[in-house]
C-alpha cells in the first residue's frame, strides 16, 4: 500500500496562496484611510465657515410632520426596509465671510453600507453672515438596520445621528 502524502507541489502551493491572500488583506487594511469618528449627538462640529449642531433626529412617522407645501419626494411612503428621518440642523457662521448652506453638500453615511442624499430639505440654500445662524431641515430615507449613522458635513468631521430614530425590525 502506498502512503497517502500530498504531492510536493500541493504542499507548497496551498501555503503560498494563503500567504498571498493574507498579504492582500493586510494591504487593503493598511492603505484604507482611517475613519474619523463623528462628533456625538448634541455636540457641535466645525465645518467650512462655522459650526453645526443637530437639534433633533426625528422619524417622520413619529410626529406626523409634513413640509409646509406638498413635496413630490415625500408623496409616497418610504420603500421596504427604510424609514424617513428629519434632521433638525443649526448652522452658525463663525468665519469673516459667513457661512453658506448648500444642501447637496450634506449626506448621511453608515458604517460599511453606503451614503444617502437628502430627499427633501429647507431652505434650498442660504448664506448667514458672521454671528448669525441658519436652521435647516433635511429629510433622508435611511435603512432600518444601518448602524453608526453620521451626517457628513462639508469640511467637517460629521455628526452622529445616534440610534433613537431606528424603528427596529
Amino acid at each position: 500500500m502506498a502512503p497517502t502524502t500530498l504531492p510536493t507541489r500541493t504542499r507548497i502551493l496551498v501555503p503560498a496562496v494563503l500567504a498571498a491572500l493574507l498579504a492582500a488583506l493586510l494591504a487593503i487594511v493598511l492603505t484604507s484611510p482611517p475613519r474619523t469618528p463623528p462628533v456625538p449627538l448634541g455636540a457641535s462640529a466645525g465645518l467650512d465657515g462655522g459650526l453645526a449642531r443637530i437639534h433633533g433626529v426625528v422619524p417622520t412617522e413619529a410626529d406626523g410632520w409634513s413640509p409646509p407645501t406638498p413635496a413630490a419626494a415625500l408623496a409616497s411612503p418610504p420603500g421596504e426596509g427604510v424609514h424617513r428621518v428629519r434632521i433638525l440642523l443649526e448652522l452658525t457662521a463663525m468665519g469673516d465671510e459667513g457661512l453658506s448652506f448648500d444642501p447637496s453638500g450634506y449626506s448621511v453615511s453608515a458604517l460599511g453600507t453606503g451614503t444617502w442624499q437628502a430627499v427633501w430639505f429647507s431652505p434650498a440654500s442660504a448664506v448667514a453672515p458672521q454671528g448669525e445662524s441658519i436652521d435647516a431641515v433635511l429629510i433622508f430615507e435611511l435603512p432600518d438596520r444601518a448602524i453608526d449613522l453620521t451626517l457628513n458635513l462639508p469640511g467637517g468631521a460629521g455628526l452622529s445621528l445616534g440610534a433613537g430614530h431606528h424603528r427596529g425590525g
